[in-house]
């Protein structure tokens, strides 16, 4: 019982070690825009908006592990990766792909901190601009332990959308039957819903996600001996995440879709429930966006600033100052402040293009899959024991060819519709 004990004690802070890297990565998938495209699919399609759950986590979880796998193995980010086995012209065609997508998601994350702080009753575009400031602020001045803290904080905010999705009053077998077993309140045919299913999937599953793992358990120095832990936090953080985004539909749903209520962004979300669920729940929607938006507008910046300097080789580290990592540092304030720009425009709604910027994302999945399977079979990177076998091989296969069918299909029927 003594030995059992000590190995279970000593499991257990191994673990405690580890966390950040694959929890942080996958909780900041439901950033702003993440927490929008979910309440606007479900305010159109109801829980069958959460169609794919089972098959979006098992797929986080997956291509996250391969992902932290890769780093702590090779000790290299995604980036330098692939900048090493294809070449200057293939990282740089990659990156600006990247950018353009991850700027837009930027885009979504300073508007829903904006969304956020009118919720509150707050001057806006002061409050905006001070929240900004203190953000970077943090990340240049704070070091990456301390950094992960604040991020480990700020998803236990995430809880008030379950508190939310219990005040909506939902009937819980029917969610379950509409999400897991076959939708019966939408029209399967329509390519809208498959647009909106690829939307979901690439809010989730982003390809800014699988570029940030990497990179950030590159920079946190994991060991060969610490990968079966690392695992499991990736694990948990999948299974979180996607239950974070089933409570949101489910807030939404027994709140907008039943009364037939569509919503364009996070905002209006909020005051439509206020009437119909209570202050109670409107606060605590408020409160959510604003740990989604806060989340997402630090670890979306980092993540293509990682990209960047992995790819045209500059110092990538959130243990460096701000004379050593200065590129790494610029690229990331830059970012935010062209987001900040564009959103202190009042007349501005980039929630406009929350599905389209997912869509996008979705859309870039298969292109990331493809290097994740690359370089995880790779024996010369990876060495014979830690390459990827069995399931993880195949469902990643099986999972770019069905994210690309589907991605063409519900582009072709938007298209002709």
């Amino acid at each position: 019982m003594t030995k059992f004990w000590k190995n279970y004690k000593t499991r257990f802070l191994i673990f405690f070690a580890v966390v950040g890297p694959g929890l942080i990565t996958a909780v900041a998938d439901n950033d702003a825009g993440g927490v929008a495209t979910y309440t606007v699919a479900a305010s159109l399609y109801g829980m069958a908006s959460q169609y794919f759950v089972i098959i979006t986590t098992l797929l986080l979880a997956v291509t996250q592990e391969i992902g932290a796998r890769i780093a702590i193995v090779t000790g290299k980010g995604l980036g330098d990766l692939i900048r090493e086995q294809y070449g200057a012209r293939m990282a740089v065609a990659i990156f600006l792909i990247y950018f353009v997508v991850n700027q837009g998601v930027v885009l979504q994350n300073v508007s829903g901190l904006k969304a956020a702080i009118q919720l509150f009753g707050l001057p806006w575009q002061a409050t905006l601009v001070l929240a900004c400031l203190i953000l970077v602020t943090l990340v240049v001045a704070l070091s990456y332990r301390s950094l992960q803290r604040i991020f480990l904080f700020t998803i236990l905010f995430y809880a008030t959308y379950v508190f939310s999705a219990v005040l909506a009053h939902p009937n819980w077998g029917d969610a379950l039957r509409e999400s897991l077993v076959f939708p019966r309140h939408v029209q399967i045919s329509n390519p809208g819903y498959w647009f909106a299913l690829i939307a979901v999937l690439g809010t989730t599953v982003t390809a800014w996600g699988q570029f940030f793992v990497n990179s950030y358990v590159a920079d946190k120095g994991l060991r060969l001996q610490q990968l079966k832990e690392e695992r499991a936090e990736v694990y948990m953080g999948a299974f979180l995440t996607n239950f974070f985004s089933w409570m949101i539909a489910v807030a939404v749903t027994y709140t907008l879709f039943v009364h037939h209520i569509t919503v364009t962004n996070g905002l209006t979300a909020a005051m439509a429930i206020r009437p119909l669920a209570g202050a109670l729940s409107y606060t605590l929607f408020a409160v959510g966006l604003l740990a989604a938006s806060f989340l997402g507008l630090t670890i979306v910046p980092l993540a293509t600033a990682y990209v960047f300097t992995e790819f045209f080789g500059y110092e990538r580290t959130l243990n460096a100052n701000f004379t050593k990592g200065r590129t790494f540092y610029v690229f990331f304030i830059l970012q935010i402040a062209f987001g900040l720009v564009v959103t202190l425009f009042p007349k501005v709604n980039l929630f406009g293009i929350t599905l389209y910027a997912d869509y996008l994302n979705g859309a870039m999945l298969p292109v990331i899959f493809y290097f994740l399977i690359r370089f995880s079979e790779n024996k010369a990177i990876m060495g014979e024991k830690h390459v990827s076998r069995g399931f993880s091989k195949y469902f990643l296969r099986a999972s770019a060819l069905a994210v690309t069918l589907a991605v063409i299909i519900s582009f072709v029927g938007k298209v002709v519709r």
